[in-house]
């Protein structure tokens, strides 16, 4: 049974890049480009709420925070 799988490995392509959790991801543009629309769009919220004067909401500008700190370091793990 060894034998098959590790013959099946040798057909496979040989992965560009692994995410932190060990995924290969053959290309990464696509995972790019939707990480960055993530990423302005959010930021864009986070400031309209910001912007909120005495009516800020602390825990959902945590939240945005921590979303786009979460995107930004998947980004960056990317571009490695």
């Amino acid at each position: 049974m060894n034998k098959i799988i590790s013959s099946l490995d040798l057909n496979r392509p040989h992965p560009t890049h692994k995410t932190a959790g060990g995924v290969a991801l053959q290309d990464t543009r696509l995972v790019k480009d939707k990480l960055l629309e993530e990423l302005v769009e959010l930021e864009k919220q986070q400031q309209l709420l910001a912007q909120q004067g005495c009516n800020i909401d602390f825990s959902m500008l945590q939240t945005y925070k921590e979303m786009i700190h979460s995107r930004k370091a998947f980004f960056n793990e990317l571009n490695r």
